[in-house]
């Protein structure tokens, strides 16, 4: 019972930290389509580099949690196929 509940409890743990990362990457998704790849501006469009900026600024920000969730979530499925195979083992 307990190997089920500490399985359980991994899974759960996985779905949530799975959800803020797809979370993230659908917000980096619509932040991101605003942003210009390349952008020619004369002096009357000064403003269109001041948010292309801020746009890249929020990207550039929401690297590293994107980047720790996933490996975070790596992680924990690998810790789950690891309980997973181990109560396989015992209760053969």
């Amino acid at each position: 019972m307990m190997h089920s509940t500490l399985l359980l409890i991994l899974l759960v743990l996985w779905g949530i930290v799975a959800l803020c990362l797809i979370g993230l990457l659908v917000y980096r998704g619509v932040v991101g389509r605003n942003e210009e790849i390349e952008l020619m501006v004369d002096q009357a469009e000064h403003r269109f580099v001041e948010e292309q900026r801020a746009i890249s600024g929020q990207l550039e920000r929401m690297d590293a949690p994107i980047r720790y969730l996933s490996i975070l979530a790596g992680v924990l499925l690998l810790v789950i196929i690891g309980v997973w195979i181990y109560q396989g083992l015992q209760s053969s």
